[in-house]
């Protein structure tokens, strides 16, 4: 099974959830996953910033089977280059096709609150 979590929302309480969720799914042993990503737009992509308070996790979740994507369009309009990001992290164009992309290859799309 694969899952796309997607990250809107730079709140700390959503990007805590959202990193505890890329973990633990991992940890259901009534699910087996072969891939995880999570996708981060409009403020969701403070949570992929290189100061990020998650970015030790993000590194560490990144060597396994959890994938990062920041949206382009995102980062432009808080004024985010590549260099702003984690290097773990890829980007999209947009996060709308990034998702699409994902659902269409048989990801199962889940909402952080």
């Amino acid at each position: 099974m694969k899952t796309v979590f997607h990250v809107a929302d730079g709140a700390d309480e959503v990007q805590d959830a959202a990193i505890r969720y890329a973990a633990g799914i991992f940890e259901d042993p009534s699910v087996e996953m072969d891939a995880v990503a999570v996708v981060a737009n409009a403020s969701g992509v403070e949570l992929v910033r290189a100061e990020s308070a998650y970015a030790e996790e993000i590194t560490n979740l990144s060597a396994g089977a959890v994938e990062f994507v920041a949206c382009e369009k995102s980062m432009q309009a808080a004024g985010l280059t590549d260099d702003d990001i984690l290097e773990v992290v890829e980007t999209a164009p947009t996060s709308v096709g990034e998702l699409t992309r994902r659902q269409e290859h048989g990801y199962r799309y889940i909402k952080v609150p």
